[in-house]
């Protein structure tokens, strides 16, 4: 809420001309609203259930271009004749940031697993084999549901919205550039 209370009053001040999406918003925004809750197993050989309980966007910092996100969570791991194991994760990845311009949202793309932290640490190497299903679903995930979108309720976001030419990334933002032909409504 406060990230929207925050872009509102920066659009109010420019409604023409570049507008800064910042990883702070992103970040808040994905947390907020792409929950990822996973479950999948093979029969007979296992069963795991994740959670990432927050994730956190960095933007252009480590890599030009690139975002890097980082998930932390927890899971339950069930392994034929042995009691399950609840353990948390940590996951960082690297994915480039799209802007869609019909629908105002920025999607991350491409993610790629760049490092991974299990614990408790003696899960690390019977849980390393399956962490490859945990990047394939939220690859999935997060390539389907936008890591921000422009709230078309608020009539400054709207006219953003119909209004941006481009986008380009820069270190800690997302600047939407605009025409400068319209004007709020």
């Amino acid at each position: 809420m406060l990230h929207a209370l925050l872009l509102t009053l920066s659009l109010s001040s420019h409604t023409s001309g570049p507008i800064d999406i910042t990883e702070q918003d992103l970040t808040s925004y994905v947390n907020q609203n792409a929950r990822y809750q996973q479950q999948y197993g093979l029969p007979g050989l296992f069963d795991v259930d994740v959670n990432l309980d927050s994730m956190r966007v960095q933007l252009g910092r480590q890599k030009a271009g690139m975002a890097a996100v980082q998930g932390n969570g927890r899971f339950t791991l069930s392994l034929p004749g042995k009691p399950a194991v609840d353990g948390t994760i940590r996951a960082d990845f690297e994915a480039k940031p799209r802007y869609h311009l019909q629908t105002g949202a920025i999607y991350l793309d491409n993610f790629t697993l760049t490092s991974y932290e299990i614990k408790p640490a003696d899960v690390q190497q019977q849980f390393a084999p399956r962490v490859g299903y945990l990047v394939q679903g939220l690859q999935t995930r997060l390539a389907q549901q936008p890591a921000y979108m422009l709230n078309t309720k608020d009539k400054d976001q709207r006219w953003l919205k119909q209004h941006v030419t481009g986008f380009e990334l820069l270190p800690g933002k997302l600047r939407l550039h605009t025409d400068t032909t319209g004007s709020a409504e």
